[in-house]
């Protein structure tokens, strides 16, 4: 898909499924996917400026306020987390946030470390004797000590994906 787009850079998110059930507060390119609030998961939004916004356990009636308020027009929302770092701060962590959230596993967090400047991180696991993976503490450190202002967990497990240049990285293998 990356090479059919010409993308430089692709990763996967957010466990986005087409299940019309599903709970979650997503946009993509400012088309609004899904809106209702999930208040067990965090969510990521990406406004028309490029900068990153943050909510904990997300009110999906809030955070349209709270985006309104500041002027600021929704262009993606991510469903998923845990938030890591949030204004500059490293957030204590739920331990109860998704799967394994104490485990090593393998997982993929975006951060922002100022305008229109971003970081991305794949942490690889289930490599025996190559790379055991992180948990959620030690990935929002990581992150922290880049110097997020704002950094989010996006996925993890066999899905955690990074194409770059055309270059493959999954956890278990790296290819062309």
């Amino acid at each position: 898909m990356s090479a059919k787009q010409n993308a430089i850079l692709a990763i996967n998110a957010n466990y986005l499924t087409d299940q019309p059930q599903k709970k979650t507060f997503e946009y993509r390119m400012g088309e609004r996917i899904r809106a209702k609030g999930n208040r067990t998961k965090d969510a990521l939004v990406i406004d028309e400026q490029g900068d990153f916004h943050l909510y904990i356990k997300v009110n999906a009636d809030k955070l349209r306020e709270d985006m309104k308020s500041k002027g600021r027009q929704i262009i993606n929302a991510f469903t998923f987390g845990p938030a890591l770092v949030k204004d500059g701060e490293l957030l204590t962590l739920d331990s109860n946030y998704g799967w394994n959230p104490h485990g090593d596993e393998p997982r993929m967090a975006i951060g922002q470390v100022g305008p229109l400047s971003y970081v991305l991180a794949l942490a690889e696991g289930r490599r025996k004797g190559e790379s055991d993976g992180v948990t959620h503490k030690e990935l929002a450190d990581f992150m922290f000590d880049l110097g997020c202002m704002q950094a989010f967990n996006l996925d993890g497990g066999n899905s955690a994906t990074m194409v770059f240049n055309g270059q493959y990285y999954q956890t278990g293998r790296t290819r062309s």
